[in-house]
C-alpha cells in the first residue's frame, strides 16, 4: 500500500531528472500527499516525456459519474489484467509518479509508528503509475491516477507488518520501456518487482503525518 508520500522537486529538477521541457504549470511542494489530492506524473506525449496534474484516485473512462465511483488510489500488480478499472490503463496509459519519499506505519504495543522511506543514495523514486482521462457531458476533461503496489522488499515487511505492499519503484533503465504506450503488458509485467532492499533507508518519524492537514518538512525529521 502507499497512501501518503513527499514530493519536493523544483520544476527546472523535475525536468532534468526526466529530460522533458519544464512543465508550464505551478508545482507545489508537498510533505503528506494523500489520496483525493491533485499530484504530478510524467507521462508519454509524441515520443516525449511531459508533466501533468492527476488527481490521485482513478476514474476509468467508462464511469459515468465520478462523484458516485469508487477511485482507487493503489493497484495490485497481480490483478491489473483482471480488473476492468485497471486493465486499459495497464495496456495504454502507464505513467510515472515521482517522489521524494513515502511513509508506512508500524504496528506496535503502544499504537501505530510511521516511517519515513527515502532513496539511500538520494535522489528519488519513480512510482509506476496508471493514468486516466475521463470526458464529462460537457467536454470537461478529469485526469486521474494511480499507484501500483507489489509485495515487499525485506525493509517494507519489517515496517508494514500487516498485509504488507509496497509501491512499484522503477530503476531507471525502465523508465522508457514503462512509458511506451507501444509495449505491451507482457513486456512491462517483470517491471512490477519489489525495489531492491539496499537502495532504500527509513526511520520513524512523528505522529503528525496520520493527519493530512499537517503539511511541512517537520514531518519528514527523525524521531528520536
Amino acid at each position: 500500500m502507499c497512501g501518503r508520500y513527499t514530493f519536493t522537486f523544483s520544476a527546472k529538477s523535475l525536468a532534468e531528472a526526466f529530460g522533458m521541457v519544464p512543465p508550464g504549470f505551478t508545482i507545489k511542494r508537498g510533505y503528506n500527499i494523500a489520496p483525493g489530492q491533485y499530484i504530478v506524473i510524467v507521462r508519454p506525449e509524441r515520443d516525449q516525456r511531459v508533466a501533468d496534474v492527476a488527481y490521485w484516485g482513478l476514474i476509468p473512462a467508462w464511469v459515468e459519474d465520478p462523484k458516485e465511483s469508487r477511485k482507487p488510489f493503489n493497484a495490485r500488480a497481480e490483478t491489473l489484467t483482471e480488473l476492468p478499472t485497471f486493465r486499459n490503463a495497464f495496456k495504454r496509459k502507464r505513467v510515472i509518479i515521482p517522489a521524494s519519499g513515502f511513509y508506512e506505519w508500524k504496528e506496535e504495543e503502544a499504537g501505530k509508528q510511521p516511517f519515513y522511506i527515502y532513496p539511500k543514495e538520494g535522489g528519488f523514486f519513480a512510482f509506476a503509475g496508471l493514468m486516466e482521462d475521463w470526458t464529462g457531458p460537457n467536454g470537461e476533461v478529469m485526469i486521474s491516477a494511480c499507484i501500483i503496489t507489489t509485495e515487499p522488499n525485506e525493509l517494507l515487511a519489517e515496517i508494514h507488518n500487516k498485509k504488507p505492499r509496497m509501491p512499484v519503484i522503477l530503476p531507471r533503465e525502465a523508465w522508457s520501456l514503462w512509458l511506451d504506450p507501444a509495449a505491451q503488458t507482457r513486456e512491462v509485467k517483470p517491471l512490477l518487482v519489489p525495489y531492491p532492499t539496499e537502495l532504500m533507508a527509513a526511520y520513524p518519524v512523528s505522529p503528525a503525518v496520520g493527519n493530512v492537514q499537517n503539511d511541512g518538512p517537520e514531518l519528514i525529521l527523525q524521531r528520536v
